[in-house]
């Protein structure tokens, strides 16, 4: 569903702004005193009288509620015995809005009751207002949040959601390699060619994934072919074919089957990810603030009395709340809530599940043993949700169970596992494991800790991938333990951040792999800096160490070249440096490009270049790069974009994301969309807008810079809350033909009345008459003849016959019968 926001509406609202205002609740009729125009120039001004521009009748109105978008609804107008119509609310729309119906009259709710009953705003809810700006079609209301149900904040019905048109696309990934090894005389030359394909039918989403490789052999890899849907009841994406399942209790499989998860963009914004709910008892009417590392989250009047605060938005840090009560008497009160977001943590009463079906697949789409999988999260407190799951195959089994807390020691996750599998003949394997994971923010200190470890009790726990690969013939070495750690300080705000890594990995074969990693990132005016430490240990108990130092600087006033440095030094005394300049050109950064040099130092030492071009428009992206050192050259190429093609025919558009718009504003060629400066409509005035966000509200705004002087947007900005895959038509209308000022008076020599209208042969409207007489029209025909109207009557309107070629010729037309 979208809604849209007009710049330049038709003359008749533009005037009818300027003589009225914008429309409200019903009141006495405004009138407009002509007397006021120099000269008496207007006639008759009826038609821009309120409750000419507002005729009865049912209209598709944008209505937010209390600033609020809340969709597109249709919302009848009627009189009702007053001079001007206004909005009348059926108890279906009052529901659809959110108003609470319990709180109305007897009388009201009986009356609502009625087929096809309507009532006033001020009927319903006293305390409530409405402004109807019928020239834009938006009905903005404010209702007391008391007259209302408690919904979430930011919350968007399933009905707002937009499922697109029915449209296909062809997203390709293109490069070209060739490196030539001069000392050898051998040269090698690969392409790769990745592939996305859909069609979208109505809520069907058709994808297919794949790529063809050009080199010593050329062969067409498929990846993923599957159709999707949206499960609005569930907040829940249904999927037929390729995808991926147990991503969240279970570790990820890919699969062809059945899926069916939980979806948590579906939710409004307030209830994705964990925040805690916010309890306390206020003495007085207390105001009450919720803060984190100093920054205000929520505020609000508290009543005397218990309080519950739920709706909070997830910030992802781990620190804790600081709420605030600052009674009526001035006293102030103080307490901190834990709030560490432990992995698998949902709020409150929110659940998540997913259910799969199907055959495990490997990365080259060919599959294995089937199986049956489920999992389920709920959120029980501030401090719990627990998770768990099974796993069933022929010859395999197992289950999952564990809880998230989050505490003053810190946010822990903990799950364990128990698997029975039979990966070959006359051999079962019974094993258990454990995961568990810590965070933790030391408030005083800005020390940001965190900790995971996963552990098997020995070799015979396998998970399904494990089991699935040894089906597959693969040898498998399974997982022992392995553990990560990270710390991360901040030192003072500019005295820079240090971080702290480590990573262990022990299978049960023996392999191994240890690495540690040091880092310092801090800046001295524009100039950012760091020095990185790394070491690692493998399997031969080798240690190998590098270290890096880099630099980056912004050049320029507007900062769109930088120049950046980095040096680094291994254990075998291999050294390598690199000094890149790159930045963008062109009016809306459409080039980039980048230089650099390099040095080899060590055994062979060397040095080298790097250069490369990138280019983006609306059309998809080019880019070019050409390096070359000690013994060998190389050069790639490659392109990236889609072509989308729809009932309107057939657009090239950049790489497309899982959502995308098409645009359309005819003869609007030379336009551009704000949110992606890069994207210029075509001859025909279509553009894809390459990616929105699915179930959140998008505007694309058309900027009109550049566009030529016979068109004129009627329409500049749209707003649409698509669905995950959705295909959205966005249609923006357009007034073309020649702008023509025309000099014209009555036969008498009088002027015509200051805002009548100047209609076509046709009775279309095309412009008004300004002041000094003036007539303001655009049309294609450079000749003809116009009406000019300001009244009713027969002798209320004129008709003008022109030549635009020789109009600068003439002091003034004559307009007569």
């Amino acid at each position: 569903m979208h809604f849209k926001s007009t710049r330049g509406n038709s003359y008749r609202y533009a005037v009818a702004a300027l003589l009225g205002g914008h429309l409200a609740s019903p009141v006495a009729a405004v009138e407009f005193d002509a007397g006021s125009l120099r000269d008496g120039t207007s006639r008759d001004l009826h038609r821009f009288e309120k409750e000419e521009v507002v005729p009865e009748g049912t209209y598709t109105f944008d209505v937010t509620l209390n600033e609020r978008w809340i969709g597109r609804h249709r919302v009848p107008l009627q009189a009702q015995g007053h001079p001007v119509a206004a909005p009348c609310y059926s108890e279906a729309l009052l529901k659809t809005l959110g108003v609470d119906l319990r709180r109305l009259s007897r009388e009201t709710r009986q009356q609502l009751a009625r087929e096809g009953a309507c009532a006033a705003l001020a009927v319903i809810e006293p305390q409530a207002n409405e402004t109807l700006d019928f020239g834009n079609l938006a009905l903005h209301l404010v209702v007391p949040q008391q007259a209302l149900l408690r919904l979430p904040s930011g919350y968007l019905p399933p009905e707002n959601w937009d499922s697109g048109v029915t449209a296909g696309f062809f997203d390709y990934r293109l490069n070209l390699y060739d490196q030539k090894n001069l000392d050898q005389g051998e040269t090698i030359r690969q392409g790769y060619l990745g592939v996305r394909m859909g069609i979208n039918t109505g809520p069907w989403y058709w994808r297919h994934e794949g790529g063809y490789q050009v080199g010593q052999t050329s062969r067409y890899q498929p990846m993923t072919t599957s159709v999707r849907r949206d499960i609005p009841g569930w907040s829940a994406q249904l999927t037929l074919g390729d995808g991926y399942s147990g991503a969240g209790v279970f570790e990820g499989s890919a699969m062809r089957g059945v899926l069916l998860a939980s979806d948590p963009r579906m939710l409004p914004e307030e209830q994705r990810g964990f925040a805690p709910v916010v309890r306390g008892v206020a003495n007085s009417v207390s105001l009450l603030s919720i803060r984190q590392r100093g920054v205000l989250l929520h505020e609000s009047t508290v009543a005397p009395g218990p309080f519950e605060v739920d709706n909070l938005y997830a910030s992802g840090l781990n620190d804790d709340l600081e709420v605030t009560l600052r009674e009526a008497d001035g006293r102030v009160r103080t307490f901190f809530l834990p709030y560490g977001a432990a992995p698998l943590a949902l709020r409150p009463g929110v659940s998540r599940f997913e259910l799969g079906s199907g055959a495990w697949r490997d990365a080259l789409g060919q599959t294995g043993p089937g199986f049956v999988q489920g999992s389920w999260q709920q959120g029980l407190s501030n401090h719990f949700s627990v998770h768990g799951g099974t796993w069933v195959a022929e010859d395999y089994l197992a289950s999952a169970m564990g809880v998230a807390i989050n505490s003053a020691f810190g946010a822990i996750g903990l799950t364990g596992f128990h698997a029975s599998a039979a990966p070959a003949e006359s051999y079962q394997a019974r094993g258990q494991a454990w995961r568990l994971s810590w965070r933790q923010r030391l408030s005083a200190t800005a020390t940001d800790l965190s900790a995971t470890l996963t552990r098997s009790t020995g070799p015979d726990y396998y998970s399904f991938n494990d089991f699935a690969r040894v089906n597959a013939g693969e040898r498998v070495d399974p997982l022992h333990w392995q553990l990560g750690l990270g710390l991360e300080q901040q030192l003072g705000e500019r005295a820079g951040r240090f971080s702290l890594s480590a990573s262990l990995r022990q299978n049960h074969v023996g392999s191994s792999n240890k690495s540690y990693t040091a880092g310092y990132n801090n800046h001295v005016g524009a100039l950012s800096y760091g020095i990185t430490f790394s070491r690692e240990l493998r399997n031969t108990g080798e240690p190998f160490q590098t270290v890096m130092f880099n630099a980056s600087l912004p050049l320029g006033e507007r900062r769109r070249s930088s120049l950046s440095a980095t040096h680094s030094t291994d254990s075998r005394g291999q050294g390598r440096s690199n000094l890149r300049w790159s930045g963008t050109a062109g009016d809306h950064g459409q080039w980039g490009h980048g230089l650099a040099l390099v040095r080899q130092d060590g055994e062979q030492a060397s040095s080298g270049y790097d250069a490369n071009v990138l280019h983006r428009s609306a059309s998809g992206e080019l880019m070019a790069s050409v390096s070359g050192g000690r013994g060998y050259r190389q050069a790639t190429l490659g392109a990236n974009g889609a072509l989308v093609a729809h009932a309107g025919g057939v657009i090239a558009a950049p790489p497309l994301g899982e959502s995308f718009a098409i645009v359309h504003a005819p003869h609007a060629d030379a336009a551009r969309i704000r949110q992606h400066v890069n994207v210029q409509l075509d001859r025909r005035g279509y553009a894809v807008v390459p990616a929105l966000s699915p179930y959140t509200i998008n505007t694309v705004e058309l900027d009109p810079k550049g566009m030529s002087r016979d068109t004129e947007l009627l329409l500049a900005a749209q707003s649409v809350v698509p669905r995950a895959g959705a295909a959205t038509l966005l249609h923006y209308p357009t007034r073309s033909g020649r702008e023509i000022v025309l000099q014209a008076r009555l036969k008498d020599g009088t002027a015509l009345p200051f805002g009548a209208q100047v209609l076509d042969a046709q009775g279309n409207e095309l412009g008004m008459v300004g002041q000094g007489s003036r007539l303001y029209v655009r049309t294609h025909d450079t000749a003809g003849t116009l009406r000019v109207q300001w009244g009713r009557g027969d002798d209320e309107q004129c008709v003008v016959a022109y030549d635009a070629g020789a109009a600068a010729t003439r002091s003034a037309l004559a307009c007569g019968g």
